[in-house]
């Protein structure tokens, strides 16, 4: 009525532990391991899943070595994990639940069907995100090129941004337990979180006060995200502009250095990027250069600077 699974590296330094049973050194498949299982015994698998070492084995952990499991199955798998530091896996048809022991920790799986509703509630909820995301980015684009942008708007931006990326940390535990069940969710999610995190980098480039580096920048994101409420006001703040509300950050206007439309606009490599921004100082200088003031920046010759001046013609063209 279960099983109990014992994945090892090296089956000799567990003999005092595994006893008893059949020496089959055989090659793993699915089908042999549920046949196995039949018997009241544990199965000893190779921990690289080539190979079904023994079946029927009786394993005798340190009964010293504390557990908190009552039956007698689930006792012994996080006894001979906390002995052993290796993966032990227990299986109750009963209560239909598989638990995972490895060292000191427990994991036990969730229901397949849970597991694909949560990921698809969270996939639905991320498009909508994303679509917003997207939305408050051209709203920044359009007005990087007139009257200058909200610091309201790209702490918003970031904000989703943020969100974005921390519900999918949030569920990516679920697509690892799903397995190859979740790789179709797997790819909607990376479509959907795709380049989220370096525009946002980006972002924190073009409008914070200070001049930094693109770690620097991916260093802030990481610990925005790492806080439990995500706040616009600390957003704003740690883009070093000094504001004591959000009604305040609504009359605060700033123009972008031009990080972001050098990267993907005009695919300009980022140690590049950052002389262009360094010798032109804003957006609004940067786009009315000609070609020869570009090529005077230094990694920028003829090829780069038309792509520069047709990038930032198109996004005019768009915005009107």
């Amino acid at each position: 009525m279960g099983a109990l699974l014992f994945f090892v590296d090296d089956p000799q330094k567990y003999e005092d532990i595994i006893q008893g049973g059949f020496d089959l050194d055989c090659t793993f498949s699915p089908e042999r391991l549920y046949e196995l299982a039949k018997m009241d015994g544990a199965v000893v698998i190779s921990s690289d899943l080539s190979k079904i070492l023994f079946a029927n084995v009786h394993l005798v952990p340190d009964p010293m070595i504390p557990t908190i499991e009552t039956g007698m199955r689930h006792r012994t798998a996080e006894r001979v994990a906390k002995q052993t530091g290796q993966m032990v896996v227990a299986i109750s048809k009963r209560r239909n639940v598989i638990s995972l022991y490895c060292g000191q920790y427990k994991y036990v799986m969730n229901d397949a069907r849970i597991l694909m509703a949560r990921v698809s509630q969270a996939i639905n909820t991320l498009e909508k995100y994303r679509t917003n995301f997207d939305k408050l980015l051209s709203e920044i684009e359009i007005n990087e090129f007139h009257s200058g942008v909200s610091i309201y708007d790209v702490a918003r931006a970031i904000e989703k941004a943020l969100t974005i990326m921390r519900t999918y940390e949030e569920i990516f535990p679920y697509l690892v337990e799903l397995g190859e069940e979740g790789r179709l969710m797997k790819m909607q999610l990376e479509e959907i979180l795709k380049d989220v995190e370096d525009i946002t980098c980006l972002l924190v480039m073009d409008y914070s006060q200070k001049d930094m580096e693109l770690d620097q920048a991916r260093q802030i994101i990481e610990r925005l995200s790492q806080d439990r409420e995500i706040s616009l006001l600390k957003i704003i703040r740690t883009l070093d502009i000094d504001i004591q509300s959000l009604t305040q950050a609504g009359e605060v206007t700033s123009y972008a250095r031009g990080y972001r439309v050098l990267k993907y606009n005009a695919k300009i490599p980022i140690s590049v990027s950052t002389k262009v921004v360094k010798t032109f100082r804003d957006l609004r200088s940067l786009s009315q250069a000609t070609i020869d003031t570009l090529q005077s920046v230094d990694g920028i010759g003829e090829k780069r600077a038309l792509a520069i001046a047709s990038a930032i013609g198109m996004i005019r063209n768009r915005v009107g």
